[in-house]
């Protein structure tokens, strides 16, 4: 009976916190209570501080929290979940100025039996306010481009849209609206080169130059493609502004690097300007573009203003940023839409998809065209200008990346072979007869090799320990083992383990043990004395041993081989 007393004291003492909460949960009070949420500066209207200390009851039970944040009209479902320590009961969060946002408290405790306890606090609506800024924006700021329908899976020609990034508008939430305006620009093919003339537009591989916040897979149907950066606007975000606004550098140094390694190779690939090379329907008044109003807030990452468009004409728009009681507060003029042969992101619908053709009652065919393919009549220009456009950027890109691989193989190559001739030199003055770095551990021993094959095989150089070079067991693609030299050995990825060759300066003998410095563990080694520098000179030839099963003795067997690999690349 003592003894359940004090398993029963012990039990109680291990369990500290959890054995007073014993039937006793954390929660709020009342149930439906809801956190404090103030401003704590004036002057910074992105912060809020959402407390609870008030509303919590037995603290000492709770295991953590989490405080929710989400719009107003958004489901709870969308909040975000900040996790809080369990001795913290107030969170500093940041939020959209003007934006209004519901707060909760999450209460997380374990069960006794396991799992995981959660109440909820009632929500609390709070907003801050804040006066709209002054809005300084260029044309390169904006993407503009077409609409892509996610329910008929096409490009509607018919609608652009002007995205920006609602992180570049200070305080969007507290503008009034965004309004845009535009008109459509003639168009003319008199002032570009036929098809077959010099092109000296630039050709941008930006995408593929190593832009971690790009991501170019666009996929149409069953096409997919990587398109590239086409025209000077887009790459130099000049007020041809079709430019993503994944293609901004985010390295100068590290991208002129990079780019310039590829300079000679993109000079050799041709320039695609296949825009306005087809003749358009003259005449005709000007198409207008708006006023287009979007209105706070906004809770997306980007800001996109959906405006129609026709004839896949070239667009320029105007946008102005508009704080309460009309008082404008930014504006940004000369925001292009290109002609869609310049639109790098977009993807032709294939000509099957986009033509139809019936026969009429003479036998000569009609064509026509498929406007659920997103292109209509009027388009038809633009969209065989862009076809070809997206072709001959698809040859330039198989091109550039054909080139581009045996570059990388070559640079890979070049790299190994500058390594390895470096440590030959290290193991020459290092005074070993095998000047190489890759050794080969193997037997002729079938029953070492079924025991021991998972450390046999190839060994790398890595450098030096007790003044001699120590190697590591490395998966190179190299055999397991060979019992027959006459057999072909097949080559298997197998798990790699820790296994080192090293000098073992006390006992004057090379071995192989799983820890470097350690002779815990070793199965083989040099027979000792060891008059070898290094484990594959000759006078280690011939002169290895493993250590016995039962007694651990050191037995001799001339079928363990450390032979000097010569690799040519």
């Amino acid at each position: 009976m003592k003894v359940v007393s004090v398993l029963l004291g012990l039990t109680l003492l291990v369990l500290g916190t959890e054995a007073r909460c014993i039937g006793r949960d954390g929660g709020f009070s009342p149930a439906n209570a809801k956190p404090v949420v103030s401003q704590p500066s004036r002057n910074d209207p992105t912060k809020v501080m959402v407390a609870w200390d008030k509303i919590v009851k037995k603290a000492e039970c709770v295991d953590g929290y989490k405080v929710l944040v989400w719009a107003d009209g958004m489901p709870q479902s969308t909040a975000q979940k900040i996790a809080v320590d369990k001795n913290t009961k107030s969170k500093i969060v940041d939020i959209q100025p003007c934006v209004g946002y519901r707060f909760a408290v999450e209460i997380n405790e374990k069960g006794v039996v396991g799992g995981m306890k959660v109440k909820t606090s009632g929500e609390q609506l709070f907003k801050t306010t804040s006066a709209a800024s002054t809005i300084k924006l260029q044309p390169n700021n904006f993407h503009v481009s077409y609409l892509w329908d996610p329910v008929k899976k096409v490009t509607d020609l018919r609608r652009a849209t002007i995205s920006i990034l609602r992180d570049q508008v200070p305080g969007a939430s507290c503008l009034d609206f965004i309004q845009v305006t535009g008109s459509q620009l003639r168009s003319s093919s008199s002032s570009r080169p036929p098809i077959g003339a010099s092109r000296s537009r630039t050709f941008s591989w930006d995408h593929l130059l190593g832009q971690s916040n790009y991501n170019p897979q666009i996929s149409v149907g069953g096409a997919s493609t990587l398109p590239a950066n086409v025209g000077s606007g887009f790459r130099r975000g000049s007020t041809s502004s079709s430019a993503s606004t994944g293609s901004r550098r985010g390295s100068t140094s590290s991208t002129t690097s990079r780019q310039s390694s590829t300079t000679s190779m993109k000079s050799a690939l041709s320039q695609p300007q296949y825009s306005n090379t087809l003749p358009r329907a003259k005449g005709g008044a000007t198409k207008q573009v708006g006023p287009i109003r979007v209105q706070p807030p906004f809770i997306n990452g980007s800001i996109t203003i959906v405006v129609p468009v026709e004839d896949c004409a070239e667009y320029e728009f105007e946008v102005k940023f508009m704080a309460p009681r009309s008082k404008e507060v930014g504006k940004v003029s000369r925001i292009r839409l290109l002609s869609l042969a310049d639109v790098p992101g977009y993807v032709p619908p294939p000509l099957t998809s986009v033509m139809s053709i019936t026969w009429g009652t003479s036998g000569k065919p009609i064509y026509g065209v498929k406007t659920s393919s997103g292109v209509n009549a009027a388009c038809l220009p633009a969209y065989f200008e862009a076809y070809d456009a997206y072709t001959h950027r698809l040859e330039n890109e198989v091109t550039w990346l054909g080139r581009e691989g045996n570059r990388v193989t070559s640079l890979v190559s070049n790299t190994q072979n500058q390594l390895t001739s470096s440590q030959e030199e290290l193991l020459r003055k290092a005074g070993c007869v095998c000047t190489s770095p890759h050794l080969n551990f193997s037997s002729t021993d079938a029953s070492l090799n079924k025991k021991y094959g998972n450390i046999m095989g190839h060994y790398q150089f890595q450098g030096m320990h007790a003044e001699h070079p120590f190697y590591k067991l490395m998966d190179h693609g190299q055999p397991v083992s060979s019992s027959s030299s006459s057999r072909p050995s097949i080559t298997t990825p197998r798990p790699v383990p820790a296994q080192f060759l090293f000098w073992d300066k006390p006992h004057k003998q090379w071995i192989f043990a799983p820890t470097l410095g350690s002779d815990s563990g070793v199965e083989f080694g040099s027979v000792k004395p060891s008059l070898a520098k290094c484990p594959g000179d000759p006078p280690a030839r011939d002169n290895w041993q493993y250590k016995s099963s039962v007694l651990r003795r050191w037995k001799k067997n001339v079928a363990l081989k450390v032979t000097c690999e010569i690799r040519r690349n």
